[in-house]
């Protein structure tokens, strides 16, 4: 997977929830604007992840859901790597 790549995420989509029993995490960088200016970064973010794998696409549409961002508009994940929980500081 080459990246940056730039999504346009679902509003419709599933909602992120967190599972702190979950063995694997996602760390990430990422940037989401904002449809009526402005944009926020996230270096180094972790979101719980179900199982060992996670497509780009979805992870733009958990990162919206789980900062709750209101108009989001597109979401440029420029780093990812799935990690097993107690592989990074977190603490």
């Amino acid at each position: 997977m080459s990246l940056p790549r730039t999504f346009n995420p679902d509003p419709a989509a599933q909602p992120y929830r967190a599972d702190p029993a979950s063995a694997h995490r996602v760390k990430f960088d990422a940037r989401v604007d904002f449809t009526n200016g402005g944009y926020v970064e996230a270096k180094d973010f972790l979101l719980d992840i179900q199982g060992d794998s996670i497509n780009p696409e979805r992870l733009a549409e958990m990162i919206v859901s789980a900062m709750n961002l209101l108009r989001a508009g597109p979401v440029t994940i420029t780093a990812m790597r799935v990690v097993r929980r107690g592989e990074h500081q977190d603490g």
